[in-house]
């Protein structure tokens, strides 16, 4: 073998070697790499997500119900208002026909005070109602929101669940980290099956 030989096969066994050591890296970095995306974009969806349990707990205050729907919601948060109401310990003493004698009754003495817009009381004046559509990172894509109501023990309860499917969540870089993400799994508050309001994460 010529000395001229010699070299390219040195050259190309370097720049295999470099080849390799580099996808050798990315096997070992890619992992890494997306827990890292994972952390940072579950963070922001949860946040997003309890906004939602925040105003859905509002809506049921004023209706004993949920919001059906995501429009409904947003309507609630944008253009809705709450009485604020004042509450006192009161009695009263009323005649007991029983023990054929006066008895005092505790009771509460509410009143209402005035009202206020429901974006104000749970987020703030300046907040978008409208940016609890969007699933953060989606290409577009509205959370999905329902609400109903279930019995426990003969007792009728209001439910609702607001998901974010990992489709949506990681939609851009699924190509990129498909065998790390598990497209069954979606971030969610609530339950259409049990009374909580609690997020899947917990």
């Amino acid at each position: 073998m010529n000395s001229k030989v010699s070299l390219i096969v040195k050259v190309v066994l370097f720049a295999l070697i470099i080849f390799l050591g580099y996808k050798l890296q990315q096997i070992i970095q890619e992992p890494i790499d997306f827990e890292k995306l994972k952390e940072k974009r579950y963070t922001v969806v949860k946040d997003r997500l309890e906004k939602i349990r925040d105003a859905q707990k509002e809506f049921r205050s004023e209706y004993q119900a949920f919001a059906p729907d995501i429009d409904a919601l947003i309507a609630f948060v944008d253009t809705g208002e709450v009485a604020i109401i004042e509450r006192k310990d009161s009695s009263f003493m009323y005649y007991d026909k029983v023990y054929q004698q006066d008895m005092e009754k505790d009771t509460i003495i509410t009143k209402i005070l005035g009202y206020q817009k429901v974006k104000d009381k749970v987020f703030g004046s300046d907040f978008d109602a409208e940016s609890l559509r969007f699933i953060p990172f989606s290409n577009n894509s509205p959370f999905q929101v329902k609400a109903g109501k279930i019995t426990v023990n003969d007792v009728v309860l209001p439910v609702f669940e607001a998901k974010a499917p990992n489709t949506e969540i990681f939609y851009d870089v699924m190509d990129k980290y498909d065998q790390y993400i598990d497209k069954d799994y979606a971030l969610q508050v609530g339950d259409m099956n049990e009374p909580k309001l609690s997020g899947n994460w917990k």
